[in-house]
């Protein structure tokens, strides 16, 4: 202990070295535990989203990993649309194998967000808090309930929205007027987080806005604005951060006309001519459809069933996030590796501080010799004053990155979707401790090396 105490003091001696020399230890520990909780709850968060989701369709021109991301973590934008036939025939059953069924078949449509944090919203059916399951059980709520609009209520609304848009396209006198708005369908279901940072409650007004606050094209929909009907219990997964609310609202939004419908361009048209086409409800346009099959390996099936479909793929969330995680992975391992080069150019700072201070100490040491002291004492001092160095620094590394994980984690959840836990505290961060100071203390060994040389008599005696 006596040791110990004599290269606090020796650090206390030099406290400007000490903290200059500390503050890359701090840097490059902070830099290297914050890496890796970035990466660690980046794959929880990841893995975690996915259980809900077992296949999900969408556009056929976009890629499997644009899909899901957009789907299933409401990462960039929708990737293009797709008809509402699709969804019919999974219902159906139509154009896929035995094992290729599907429980249900789920569309969405989404191009909205709310207030300037831009939380996504989906319009949907009803099916998604009571058929649709997260970790083996439906959404549950902490408050109010869900809207009510099902398949049913979209089928009758899209005969309606059809024959008013086909009697709109051939000039009809008479035509069917364009369905209004219920009061019943201005109603949504918000996440847990949205709820928090809108402080939004049972009651609350939501008014959805095209385009991102500050950017060209901004513009809100008052139309549309629905009352919060319920509020989801907190499942620390993108379902947090929506609006939900029902697919006709999203239909009957002022300036979604042009993205209504989805028509492919017969040969030899023009395109402008595609818009006096007769449309039909199946030409209604979606984002994606939430499936889930009946047969365990059904996401596989139906990814080979839809590969000849011209109109929508299948992604198999399961096959594509492990698959992104590994390239997140790879980042993150080569983040770690400038860390770790940090920390060594952090331990080679101790050598040559320390070093340096050798010719200054050959007196002190010269006299600690004269009284008794041991080389292999010697040697522990000098070796203890670059482990507390790592140590102490280390230890303040990791408050570093917990303190940046409380104060960002806002910004962080903003930005990617992952919310940082500031207060877990993981196993590898002792065994980062125990390493740096570790790495200290070898840092440590060749100028103790050189101060347990020192020869007393040449020492001791004054320099005039």
């Amino acid at each position: 202990m006596k040791l110990v105490s004599i290269s606090l003091r020796n650090l206390r001696i030099r406290l400007v070295a000490t903290i200059l020399t500390m503050a890359s230890i701090v840097v490059a520990t902070a830099l290297y535990a914050a890496i890796l909780v970035m990466a660690e709850q980046t794959d929880a968060r990841y893995r975690g989203s996915i259980g809900g989701y077992q296949a999900v369709v969408g556009p056929k021109d976009c890629s499997q990993l644009e899909l899901v991301l957009n789907t299933i973590f409401n990462v960039g934008e929708a990737p293009g649309l797709f008809p509402l036939q699709v969804c019919m025939d999974l219902r159906a059953g139509s154009g896929v194998s035995r094992r290729g069924q599907v429980r249900f078949a789920i569309p969405q449509a989404r191009g909205d967000s709310v207030s300037r944090f831009n939380f996504p919203v989906i319009a949907t059916l009803d099916e998604m808090f009571t058929k649709y399951e997260w970790q083996k059980a439906p959404l549950a709520f902490a408050q109010g309930k869900s809207f009510t609009f099902g398949w049913d209520d979209l089928m009758q609304f899209a005969d309606e929205l059809v024959a008013w848009e086909n009697g709109r396209r051939a000039q009809e006198a008479g035509r069917p007027k364009r369905p209004a708005l219920r009061p019943e369908w201005r109603q949504c279901v918000v996440g847990s987080r949205v709820a928090r940072t809108l402080q939004l409650e049972l009651g609350s007004v939501v008014t959805p806005v095209h385009g991102k606050m500050g950017e060209f094209g901004y513009h809100e929909h008052p139309e549309a604005s629905c009352t919060v009907v319920g509020v989801l219990a907190p499942t620390n997964s993108p379902l947090d951060t929506t609006i939900f609310l029902p697919l006709s609202t999203h239909l009957l939004i002022d300036g979604h006309e042009e993205g209504v419908f989805v028509l492919e361009i017969p040969p030899g048209k023009n395109p402008d001519d595609v818009k006096k086409l007769p449309v039909k409800p199946g030409n209604i346009g979606l984002t994606a459809v939430v499936v889930d099959p009946k047969d365990h390996l059904g996401a596989r099936v139906l990814r080979r069933d839809f590969g000849t479909r011209p109109d929508a793929q299948v992604a198999w969330p399961q096959d594509v996030v492990p698959k992104f995680l590994r390239q997140i992975g790879d980042a993150a391992a080569a983040l770690s590796v400038i860390a770790w080069l940090v920390l060594l150019v952090a331990a080679v700072s101790i050598t040559v501080a320390i070093y340096n201070t050798m010719n200054e100490r050959r007196r002190e040491i010269a006299i600690m010799r004269s009284l008794g002291a041991r080389r292999g004492q010697i040697l522990a001092i000098i070796v203890g004053e670059a482990a507390l160095l790592s140590f102490f620094g280390a230890l303040l590394g990791l408050v570093v990155c917990h303190l940046a994980a409380f104060l960002l984690r806002a910004q962080v959840e903003d930005m990617t979707g992952v919310w940082l836990d500031w207060l877990q505290f993981r196993p590898w961060e002792a065994w980062l401790l125990a390493g740096v100071t570790g790495l200290g203390a070898i840092a440590g060994l060749l100028p103790a090396v050189k101060g347990s040389m020192t020869q007393v008599a040449d020492n001791l005696a004054q320099d005039y």
